[in-house]
């Protein structure tokens, strides 16, 4: 890319963080690869749902209440992972609390948490979620 070229990307990055990125080039590919898995998992598992119900009532309820939880604890990391990637790109932290409709420090401390289980980083480009 030519330095006008870079420029005029990082005056786009200045007025909107993160908008100027391309996913690709700046969400690892086994990140990415992560967050298909955990969502074609979860889709599988809601699919497979369809057809469990016939039966007694209880047994029912239980295979779709344990098969729904499966799916949405997939689908929660799925979108945490997500979240991290957005705000490592360069996305503020407040947008993408306001898109996923949480509230920013419940965000911070979901995004935090989960660093310290599975060792995905988040942070506002420079590592840093808490600061």
């Amino acid at each position: 890319m030519t330095m006008a070229g870079q420029l005029r990307v990082f005056g786009k990055e200045k007025k909107a963080p993160g908008s100027g990125t391309m996913w690709r080039t700046v969400v690892p590919p086994e990140q990415r690869a992560r967050i298909g898995s955990l969502i074609g998992s979860a889709e599988e598992q809601l699919l497979q749902l369809c057809g469990v119900q016939s039966g007694p009532t209880a047994e029912v309820a239980r295979r779709l209440l344990r098969g729904l939880g499966h799916s949405a604890s997939l689908i929660e990391a799925a979108w945490k992972r997500a979240a991290v990637a957005a705000v490592n790109g360069g996305v503020p932290l407040e947008e993408v609390a306001r898109w996923v409709d949480v509230p920013v420090e419940v965000l911070r401390s979901m995004l935090t948490a989960d660093e310290r289980e599975d060792g995905v980083r988040a942070g506002r480009g420079d590592g840093c979620v808490g600061c």
